[in-house]
């Protein structure tokens, strides 16, 4: 039924009631008149039903048809959109996985971290590690807390033996025994206020036990770690892979009675809190302050001394959902997100989406003079515009549906690959399990339609059959404001990603290529899972009987991996500030090649060197500077007590850490065997001539004197590396992504010089005979869409250059962004469009001009 039909239906109502007021009155008037209608209702609406299902049946049919009339069009529209669509639920895909870590626990929303941060003088220190007293004084002092638990990971690899086999355990950790209740990693086996109670119990993941045991049916067997026997008192499932740690041994707390002693200077736990309900935050922190003044300093003189400097020291609250995306401090469990990643990759995917929405509207819009005979017969007929606004609006929703079927296909073939470019295999498109994404995806879709489908309805079904059928319409638009404003639109847009693209590219070569201010070529590190001991010298001198191998050393740490923090205070001072340090024997110099800016590096020769220390310039201006040579510092290395080291030496700074980070004051002791991984890697440089040949020489040696111990290495320069990862991983999906932007707006770039040639289809011919050359004609189709792909370039480089200069903040060491970016980046734009347009005019153009005047 159309609008002419239900008006005068309406008509007819309203005389038949009138009729029956007049005859009847109008109390028995308005009981005959419902009693009608309710009578005739079903009626009505099956009638109403089968008119809509039909009219949306016509719809239908005439919507294919037009679809197979316009074959080209069709295709470039479906499958801009299938690009757009299939390219923009990968990222959300991947941004969704960012933003849900660590929201499965039951009480997420009242988990928080305490982290440590310390500011003295020039020197600031922000760390997720606190000392492990802080936990029970939180819970004494703050009444807010209702329970706390401390974890620890052991970021170096150790050796577990089980059964009488030797396993490789990365994923070791320490808790209290309130952990399994604090956080929700449900428990398969055991009692969760017991699990981790009684010294030497721990706790196996799923994927542990039947490592170890075959089963997971372990509780009751023993493990051997750290050369003490563990008894299994509980399995749990294996942490998701959205959570921000994860562990597979979790031993308890109450095995370790170093970290019982009242230590505030020792920072090795991560204090992990759950506060009661409606709990103030300020309050909290308040607390938090006050414990610092009453346990950190030795007198109240001393702390508003240090505040009195501008110093401080705090224990700042993280909530336990934002750890992942927006924590980057120092000695986290793993990396972290990025939240200014996935702000930028959720841009990307609207960007997208919105390039190929415009596609379709500029098409749509530029193929106006093509429909306009039709829509002026259709009106001449007795269609009315809602009707025909439904028609074309149904068109739009019908190829957003077939995009999103073609889309589909294209994520099951992209999938696997998109899982190993981001890092995240354990990433899957909704199945039939999860229907809410599903709908999503269809919601999307048919929005998608609707948006991209309501401007050409409203347009198309606005042309006045007059003027059409008369042939005063104006032909498509050629001078539309609208469609040279999209294109300009989505070519902005393209840019934008492009300049991102060759900065974060320039980024990674420019962290390449400078001077670490130490050599990180050629250099085996092989993990010693604690186990080394006694047996350091016997492999040194192994391995040195190999001419290829130049240096070997020990050490807590090498460039790229974590390191430890200790308090240390120079002679003469007050306070304790946190430094980080390694533990080094006495050739880390030569196996590393660090410079000596001063005094000396530590020796064999000098039995003393063992409470010694060498400190990096950094370190030096962070003590005052001037002659330190001699002079002592006060902390703790391992021991039972703080011990006094004096300084003999300053070595030149170099980049232990990433280019994120400033180059950090660090001071390094020699290795003396106190402490259980202070010899966690050996070092291995080789020459470069015979390097497999070496590495067989090192794995030789290892297995005889540590039989039964597996051999693993990595070499350095791939370790250092593994700090950009996520900057690699940004600078690939960067690349693919923005090829796939360029591609949908060259697609709809190619349906318009295509409708254009078209249009000028006769007019190319006329040319042609009056002398036009090939080339020529070729330059004045191409120089309508040049113009505007150069203006979008002025609209993109401001956009681009704010959006990467905030993203460039976040290394210390950067390269800058230059001039030659948006300069090239606006070239290559220039010519993928010139390129699209350019094939379409070569056609054009190449066609036989006698064909040409006959068109139409």
């Amino acid at each position: 039924m159309d609008w002419e039909e239900r008006e005068n239906f309406t008509e007819y109502v309203d005389n038949v009631y009138r009729e029956q007021l007049i005859t009847r009155g109008r109390r028995s008037a308005q009981s005959w008149f419902w009693s009608q209608f309710m009578r005739s209702l079903p009626g009505l609406v099956i009638k109403s039903i089968g008119g809509n299902l039909i009219m949306l049946k016509n719809y239908w049919k005439i919507a294919f048809r037009c679809f197979k009339r316009r074959k080209i069009y069709s295709f470039i529209n479906i499958t801009g959109l299938a690009i757009g669509i299939a390219a923009a639920v990968l990222i959300l895909l991947w941004v969704h996985d960012e933003r849900s870590y660590d929201r499965f626990h039951a009480n997420a929303d009242r988990i928080f971290r305490a982290t440590q941060e310390f500011h003295y003088d020039d020197y600031h220190l922000e760390q997720v590690n606190t000392p492990a007293i802080l936990a029970p004084t939180i819970l004494e002092t703050c009444p807010e807390v209702e329970m706390v638990t401390r974890v620890r990971s052991f970021l170096d690899d150790y050796i577990v033996i089980a059964d009488g086999n030797k396993f490789n355990e990365s994923g070791l950790g320490i808790a209290d025994d309130v952990f399994f209740k604090l956080f929700s990693f449900p428990l398969i086996e055991g009692n969760p206020d017991r699990v981790l109670s009684e010294p030497q119990a721990a706790a196996l993941s799923r994927r542990a036990a039947e490592k170890y045991f075959g089963s997971s049916a372990a509780v009751g067997r023993t493990l051997t770690i750290f050369e003490k026997d563990y008894l299994v008192t509980g399995i749990f499932e294996n942490m998701p892979d959205n959570s921000h740690f994860h562990l597979d041994v979790i031993c308890s707390f109450a095995s370790f009675e170093q970290y019982q002693k009242p230590q505030w200077g020792m920072n090795s736990f991560k204090t992990y809190m759950l506060l009661r309900e409606g709990s103030s935050i300020p309050a909290l922190q308040s607390k938090l302050d006050e414990i610092v003044k009453n346990h950190m300093f030795h007198s109240e003189d001393e702390y508003r001394a240090t505040l009195a400097k501008g110093n401080y020291t705090k224990f700042p609250l993280q909530p336990l959902t934002e750890i992942h995306l927006e924590s980057h401090l120092l000695w986290e469990f793993e990396v972290n997100g990025n939240d200014t990643y996935v702000q930028f990759f959720t841009i990307i995917a609207v960007f997208i989406i919105i390039i190929a929405v415009v596609n379709y509207t500029n098409l749509s819009t530029a193929r106006s003079a093509g429909r306009a005979r039709e829509v002026g017969i259709r009106k001449t007929i007795g269609s009315t515009r809602p009707s025909l606004v439904r028609q074309f609006l149904v068109e739009s929703i019908l190829t957003s549906l077939a995009a999103l079927a073609l889309a589909l296909i294209f994520i099951h073939i992209l999938m696997p690959a998109f899982r190993q470019l981001v890092g995240k295999p354990w990433l899957h498109f909704p199945d039939s399990q999860n229907p809410a994404a599903l709908l999503g995806l269809g919601a999307l879709a048919l929005a998608i339609g609707i948006i991209a489908g309501l401007y050409p309805a409203f347009f198309l079904s606005s042309f006045k059959p007059s003027a059409v059928l008369s042939g005063k319409f104006s032909q498509g638009l050629r001078n539309s404001v609208l469609r040279n404003g999209l294109v300009v639109f989505q070519f902005s847009l393209s840019i934008v990603l492009l300049v991102g693209t060759l900065v974060v590219q320039k980024q990674m070569a420019f962290v390449q290529s400078q001077n670490l201010g130490f050599d990180r070529e050629q250099v085996v590190a092989i993990e010693t899972f604690g186990e080394l001991g006694q047996k350091l010298s016997t492999l040194k001198e192994s391995l040195l009987h190999n001419p290829s191998v130049v240096a070997v050393s020990a050490s807590s740490s090498i460039p790229g991996t974590s390191f430890t923090n200790i308090g240390l205070k120079l002679e003469g001072t007050t306070g304790y500030r946190g430094t980080n340090f390694y533990i080094v024997d006495a050739d880390f110099l030569e196996t590393m090649k660090l410079e000596m800016v001063e005094g000396r590096f530590f020796s064999e020769e000098f039995p003393t060197d063992g409470q010694a220390l060498i400190l990096n310039e950094s370190e030096a201006r962070a003590l005052g500077g001037g002659d330190l040579l001699n002079k002592r510092i006060e902390g703790w290395v391992g021991g039972d007590e703080n011990h006094w080291f004096p300084i003999i030496g300053i070595v030149k700074d170099f980049h232990y850490e990433s280019f994120h980070e400033p180059i950090k004051p660090l001071a390094m002791v020699m290795l003396h065997g106190t402490c259980p991984w202070s010899e966690s890697i050996v070092s291995v440089r080789v020459q470069t001539d015979k390097a497999r040949e070496t590495i067989a020489h090192i794995r030789k040696s290892w297995e005889e004197v540590m039989p039964g111990t597996p051999f693993e290495f990595s070499f350095l320069d791939t370790i250092y590396d593994d700090q950009y990862r996520n900057e690699e991983r940004t600078s690939r999906v960067f690349t693919i992504f923005t090829f796939f932007a360029l591609f949908v707006a060259c697609l709809g770039l190619m349906g318009l010089a295509s409708f254009a040639a078209e249009r000028r289809t006769k007019e190319i011919g006329i040319r042609k005979v009056l002398g036009a050359s090939a080339p020529g004609i070729v330059l004045m189709m191409s120089r309508e869409f040049t113009r505007w792909v150069l203006l979008a370039n002025l609209i993109a480089w401001p956009i681009a250059y704010y959006t990467m200069h905030r993203w460039l903040q976040s290394f210390a060491y950067r390269s800058g962004i230059g001039l030659w970016v948006f300069v090239l980046s606006g070239l290559m734009a220039l010519f993928i469009a010139m390129a699209t347009v350019g094939f379409q005019a070569v056609r054009a153009a190449s066609s036989d001009p006698v064909v040409s005047l006959r068109y139409e």
